[in-house]
Parts: structure tokens; C-alpha cells; sequence
């Protein structure tokens, strides 16, 4: 019946959906998702529950980058072929090391079932990451669209019980991530993989992945690093709101990320061409400045501090301007380049932070002013992947 159904979709007359609409949501949903959660407690959990959920909702985000998604990125390229056995290995190592770096310089102050609720869902988000790339890496865009309809399913299921658990946040947590992967996964063994004749050595993948490792460090790790530093600088009490930003942000990525995952099974199969790649990157300028300019308005008349808010939101849409080149080098299984972009952009921004952690006291005008920095961060990271990508073009 399953299948009946996916040939019945997957119909020449419904290639448009195909095609078009299925890129769009099935990209777009895991920030639609995270949003729908973070606003579901801030809005109706107590503000003690919804400003610790929202602060363990940004280290999971943050040690994700740390594990599934350095993962994900080495399955883009066709150099590696990972073996299941490797990817285990990984995830767990990695979520275990990292988890306990930030046990010791932070996530000690939580109680012992928040962070096991940490690990265990840094666990699962990464997971769920590995599973979506593989999908997205064969354009297979109706199994993960129908794996959000599950997701939804488990959510409505789960917010029954929210009730029940608004006092336990650490439960609370748990079920949000598991809600995501579940579905994920047991498609995945409907579809069954089709096993690789020959995977990459472990070295080999190793050493892929401690680049990507080190990269996202540099550059996805900050996305969610930033909001942390922000609460530590404001206070506990702009965690809700910053989390609603946050995730809204993420939300509006619909576009380029849609683009991007369409993008980059054509490079896979077809080659770099070089009108695709400016039409791809004008495509998402024009987005950016859009959206920007709508967000400035709203968040000057719903927040009071507004500055921050739009600071925040316009940094991490700039960084979507880099997808285009960021893509052709993954494409390529060049992770050097991207290694030495990151880390350029990188040094840039902790030195001007250290600046400025010299020259302002805590509180909010240091807050601007780092959130201006990472802003010139996302510009940088832009230039240089042009200028280093464009061999490929």
C-alpha cells in the first residue's frame, strides 16, 4: 500500500508537486518545527519553565553542530560513503565529548535530569540529521515531507501531555527532538538503504569529519552560540523572546534552503554551471534584503529590545548569502577551503570580540555591538567563498 501510494505521487502528472512544492516544505519544516515548539511553551508554559527549556533548546542546537551535522556535510559529496558502523561511532564519540566540555564550563549548573535530557536529545537531532541527508541526497523529498506529517502527528500526541509535564522541562525537552526522529526513521527501514559496495576507511572519514567538526566550530557552532552569550549578557529574562527570534529566523531560511537542497543533487549529478550559481545566490539576496526590511518594523513595534532582536535576525540571514559557494565546495569534497574560511572569519570575529569585552562593561550596549561584529562575520564569510569557490565555476 505504501508503495502504491508513493508511485501514485510520484505520477508524471503530479511533477510539479514533485519538483517544486516538496523541495519547499520538506526544507522548511524542521525550522517550522523548532519555531512551533518554542512558541508553543513560551506562550503557554510558566516563564521559569519556558526560559530553561529555551536555553537547553540552544545547546542542543548548539552540540548538534558538533556531531550529525558535520556527519550530514561529509554525505554531500560523493567522496565519502560512510558505512553505518562509522556513523555510530561518530555520533556517540562526538555528542559524549562534547556534551562533557560544556558539563564543565557551564551545563553543570543544570540538574542531573536536564542533562540527561541534553545528551539523550543531542542523541536524537543528530540522528535525525543523517537520516534527512540521505533522503535529500536522492532528491527523495516525499519521504521526508510525509515524515513531517508524522511529526506533526507526534507533536498534536505529545501536546496532550505538555499539560502534564509543563513542570517537567527536562521530559519536555526530550519529547521534541524524539517527535522528529521518529518518523524519520522508521521510513528509512520502510525504504531500506541501499547498501554501498565499497565505503570510505575510517581514517579517511575521520579526518573529513574532524575538518567539518572544526569548521562548524567556526561557523554554525557561533549561530548558536550567540544567543547563549546574549542571555548571559541580558539576563535569563530576554530567553523566550530571543528564542522566538531565534527560531522565526530559521523559519524564514524556507527559501535558500529549499534552493539549496534542490541545488545540490543537480551539482551532484550534472556538474557546477555558472549561471545557475548567480541565479541561485541573486535569488537569495533579493530574499534576504526582503525579509530583512519586512522584520524591521515588526520588531521595533513588538519588542522592547528590538535593536538585539533585529541585529540577531538580520546576522543570520546574511549568512544564507554563502550557501551558494558554501555548496559548490561541499560539492567538490573540498573541506579544506571551507576549513580555512571559517577559521579566517573566525579569528576576525573573536578578536574584534575581545575588543569589545575590553572596551564595554556587561549589558546591553555590548551586546549590539557584538551582535554588529557578527554581522561583519557573515560578510566576510560571504566574500571569501566567493572569491575561493569560483575556481569550480
Amino acid at each position: 500500500m505504501f508503495s502504491n501510494l508513493l508511485t501514485l505521487l510520484y505520477n508524471k502528472n503530479l511533477s510539479l508537486i514533485n519538483d517544486k512544492l516538496l523541495p519547499l516544505l520538506t526544507v522548511a519544516f524542521p525550522g517550522g518545527y523548532k519555531f512551533l515548539v518554542v512558541m508553543t511553551i513560551t506562550l503557554f508554559a510558566g516563564d521559569a519553565v519556558a526560559n530553561e527549556f529555551t536555553i537547553a533548546f540552544f545547546w542542543v542546537g548548539l552540540l548538534v553542530t558538533f556531531s550529525g551535522l558535520p556527519i550530514a556535510a561529509l554525505m554531500v559529496s560523493k567522496k565519502y560513503v560512510i558505512s553505518l558502523k562509522h556513523k555510530i561511532y561518530l555520533v556517540f564519540f562526538s555528542v559524549l565529548l562534547s556534551f562533557s566540555i560544556s558539563y564543565f564550563i557551564e551545563l553543570k549548573q543544570l540538574d542531573r535530569y536536564m542533562n540527561i535530557s541534553i545528551f539523550m536529545s543531542v542523541l536524537v537531532l543528530s540522528s535525525y540529521e543523517i537520516y534527512k541527508r540521505y533522503f535529500l541526497n536522492y532528491s527523495d523529498f516525499l519521504y521526508i515531507f510525509i515524515s513531517s506529517l508524522g511529526t506533526l502527528l507526534l507533536f498534536v500526541l505529545c501536546y496532550l501531555l505538555f499539560t502534564f509535564f509543563y513542570d517537567n522541562t527536562a521530559l519536555l525537552l526530550f519529547l521534541s527532538f524524539l517527535s522528529l526522529l521518529l518518523p524519520m526513521q522508521i521510513l528509512f527501514m520502510m525504504k531500506g538503504k541501499n547498501e554501498e559496495a565499497e565505503t570510505s576507511s575510517f581514517s579517511s572519514v575521520f579526518k573529513g569529519f574532524f575538518k567539518y567538526l572544526v569548521s562548524n566550530a567556526a561557523s554554525t557552532s557561533l549561530m548558536f552560540a550567540i544567543p547563549i552569550v546574549i542571555i548571559a549578557e541580558l539576563g535569563d529574562v530576554v530567553a523566550a523572546d530571543l528564542a522566538q527570534i531565534f527560531y522565526f529566523s530559521t523559519l524564514s531560511y524556507l527559501i535558500p534552503r529549499a534552493l539549496s537542497a534542490k541545488h545540490i543533487p543537480n551539482m551532484r549529478n550534472k556538474g557546477i554551471i555558472n549561471h545557475e550559481v548567480k541565479s541561485f545566490f541573486m535569488t537569495i539576496f533579493i530574499f534576504v534584503v526582503v525579509v530583512i526590511g519586512v522584520a524591521l518594523p515588526l520588531f521595533y513595534y513588538f519588542y522592547e529590545q528590538w535593536l538585539v532582536y533585529i541585529l540577531l535576525f538580520a546576522a543570520m540571514q546574511l549568512s544564507q548569502l554563502s550557501l551558494p559557494f558554501s555548496n559548490v565546495l561541499m560539492v567538490k569534497g573540498d573541506v579544506n577551503t571551507i576549513l580555512r574560511i571559517n577559521l579566517y572569519s573566525m579569528s576576525f570575529f573573536l578578536i574584534a570580540s575581545l575588543s569589545i569585552y575590553y572596551l564595554f562593561d556587561k549589558g546591553l550596549e555590548r551586546a549590539e555591538w557584538l551582535l554588529v561584529t557578527f554581522c561583519c562575520y557573515q560578510l566576510l564569510k560571504l566574500y571569501l567563498g566567493f572569491i575561493k569557490s569560483k575556481i569550480y565555476f
